[in-house]
């Protein structure tokens, strides 16, 4: 079980998926930072079954979701599942990132369902990008984003979700 420093004065909580540790000068370390003077409180984790775990833990009001996560071992998480994905690609071709849908998947079973912005690697063909795309908003993506990110788009993407979700308002607060 993957321990979390919980941050209880936090005005929104963030859960941020990594296909894999970066380096200090990338966008999922700075992200975080540049966040967390507003109040926000962003959670790194590094595997669906971690992000499983976390959205167990305390409110997701946000996520941004990279497909490239690994699936990991968990409760609730078993190998190989596609979460009501039909199977992969058209043609019986497995997506490259089956386990971050499976992330999307899970919180649009969440009772307060939070906004979620996908994040993937270039696809090799326009079919595999369309069926990203396609999967993502299929199962409620705010926004999909390509690979390499931009840290400034993320921020205006990440200030349009606040706005339409929360109305300009933190979670929490009166309108």
């Amino acid at each position: 079980m993957v321990q979390w420093k919980i941050q209880p004065n936090a005005r929104l909580n963030v859960l941020l998926t990594l296909d894999r540790p970066h380096a200090a000068e990338h966008w999922t370390t700075q992200l975080p930072r540049l966040l967390e003077p507003q109040g926000v409180a962003a959670y790194a984790v590094t595997s669906v079954a971690e992000a499983v775990e976390l959205a167990h833990e305390l409110p997701i009001h946000a996520a941004i979701v990279d497909l490239g996560t690994p699936l990991g071992e968990a409760r609730g998480a078993s190998r190989g599942y596609t979460g009501g994905l039909s199977g992969g690609m058209p043609g019986g071709q497995a997506s490259a990132d089956p386990s971050g849908l499976w992330v999307l998947e899970l919180f649009r079973r969440l009772p307060r369902r939070p906004p979620v912005v996908v994040v993937h690697s270039p696809a090799r063909s326009q079919r595999e990008s369309s069926w990203i795309l396609s999967q993502s908003l299929r199962l409620g993506a705010f926004s999909v984003v390509n690979k390499p990110v931009q840290i400034d788009q993320l921020l205006q993407i990440f200030q349009r979700l606040v706005d339409r979700q929360y109305r300009g308002n933190w979670p929490g607060q009166e309108p």
